[in-house]
């Protein structure tokens, strides 16, 4: 297709090659990435999150890399609110940019906007969060139960996504994905083309098999013990840190902890997989090959 001038919105599930083709891509226009991975954010966090190379980010500049403290987390709306004049000011200074990552709402919250919802309830949050401490799987069982559409999609392994989930649904008394209908909007001077990297499970299972153990060769256990005083911190409550807080976890046996991460890590690949299916107009292009795809193909 056409590598003109836009606003580019990188798809993909983990370990997909996301970085890569942003790299490339943004190279190519002579633009920035701007990352919109939920846990890349957050500079206490490297090696579980994959977190780009020194040589990647030099390479072209990103932002939204290390950025944000896990101690001031973000949410979906908090993202979007920091990252919207950081991409309008690449756009104004490159005529471009690139939007890069996995994380499908903070994509959303920043290019389309998010449907109002009710303000947070600090009590009502605290009890659930309480909760989801206590016994993640009976929070989550009860959001199935109320709102079995959203389950189907949501990261049921975030407590932020579930507990925000029930809180809404709890001071409405309407299922969350009745209220996530994409009826926010926001204007944007240059066409948004969203591209989604179409990775086969195997191939994928073989990549995210190869990181974790990777990850766990760079020194993945020690940096996850390092953040366990703040493993109740919603950004530790994801794959890759976890793993290493989990009662009986063979934290010391790092094969067993790579294939633990590595399932874990399929799972969620999984979940992205089935929300990107709903992105019906994004481009689909083969993530094996993607950059000498989407530069030489006509339609994609």
């Amino acid at each position: 297709m056409k590598l003109e001038p836009a606003i580019w919105m990188l798809h993909g599930p983990t370990a997909s090659g996301k970085t890569a083709l942003a790299i490339e891509l943004a190279q190519f226009l002579g633009t920035e990435v701007i990352n919109c991975d939920a846990r890349q954010v957050y500079r206490e966090l490297s090696i579980g999150v994959a977190r780009p190379s020194a040589a990647e980010r030099a390479a072209v500049p990103h932002h939204g890399i290390a950025s944000h403290s896990i101690h001031e987390p973000l949410t979906a709306a908090s993202y979007a609110e920091w990252a919207e004049p950081v991409l309008r000011d690449v756009i104004a200074r490159t005529g471009s940019a690139v939007v890069a990552g996995g994380s499908g709402l903070y994509a959303m919250a920043l290019l389309e906007g998010l449907d109002p919802m009710p303000p947070a309830d600090p009590a009502l949050r605290a009890d659930l969060e309480h909760r989801w401490m206590s016994d993640p799987l009976a929070l989550t069982a009860e959001l199935q139960r109320l709102d079995p559409a959203y389950a189907v999609s949501a990261d049921l392994q975030n407590g932020r996504r579930v507990v925000r989930a029930l809180e809404v649904i709890a001071l409405t008394g309407i299922p969350y994905s009745q209220q996530r209908r994409g009826s926010a909007s926001r204007e944007w001077p240059l066409p948004v083309y969203e591209v989604v990297l179409d990775a086969p499970m195997d191939w994928l299972e073989a990549r995210i098999a190869q990181r974790s153990r990777q990850m766990m060769a760079d020194g993945l256990r020690d940096e996850a013990l390092g953040l366990q005083e703040w493993a109740h911190l919603t950004p530790l409550h994801t794959v890759g840190y976890r793993e290493f807080y989990e009662p009986g976890a063979p934290v010391h046996d790092d094969p067993k902890m790579a294939d633990r991460i590595s399932l874990r890590t399929r799972q969620y690949a999984k979940r992205q997989k089935t929300w990107l299916t709903k992105r019906t107009k994004a481009v689909k292009v083969p993530a094996a090959d993607a950059w000498n795809y989407l530069r030489t193909h006509d339609r994609a």
